[in-house]
């Protein structure tokens, strides 16, 4: 991560619900985790996933890359660290850190996100930001006023 001025943190719990038979933090919740932080970051700029989609606007993954270091497991605490950045002026990247409480890093993840336009009948890819998205945008990549 670069500089920790931009980093948008979120911690959960790992609970049973999120675990494999054995304890272990199951693979599909680190992709729910993910969300989670993606939309607390939307929360916390003042614009909340549902009042985009009533706007007509979705934020679709596009690819995600994950990387699993040390398991996490049930009971465990897990920061998620997160920074985005606008790319080609319509794409929205977002790397985050799944540390343990001991600051270990348990997985890497970069997600690739775009804007989408959403009518009746079809989503269609936004290639010209609104300025009103665009600012959205880059609030989460300025990182939280503290």
């Amino acid at each position: 991560m670069n500089s920790t001025d931009n980093i948008w943190r979120l911690t959960k719990t790992v609970l049973p619900q999120h675990t494999d038979h054995a304890g272990v933090m199951w693979h599909g919740s680190y992709l729910n985790f993910l969300e989670e932080g993606r939309i607390d970051a939307l929360d916390k700029v003042g614009y909340s996933y549902p009042t985009l989609s009533k706007k007509g606007f979705e934020i679709p993954v596009f690819s995600i890359q994950l990387r699993y270091k040390i398991s996490f497991i049930h009971g465990d605490k897990v920061l998620l660290a997160s920074q985005f950045k606008l790319e080609n002026k319509i794409r929205l990247s977002c790397k985050t850190l799944f540390l343990k409480s001991n600051g270990d890093i348990g997985a890497e993840a970069k997600i690739g996100l775009v804007v989408a336009r959403k009518t009746n009948d079809s989503i269609k890819l936004v290639r010209e930001l609104p300025i009103q998205i665009k600012n959205i945008l880059l609030m989460l990549e300025e990182g939280p006023k503290i």
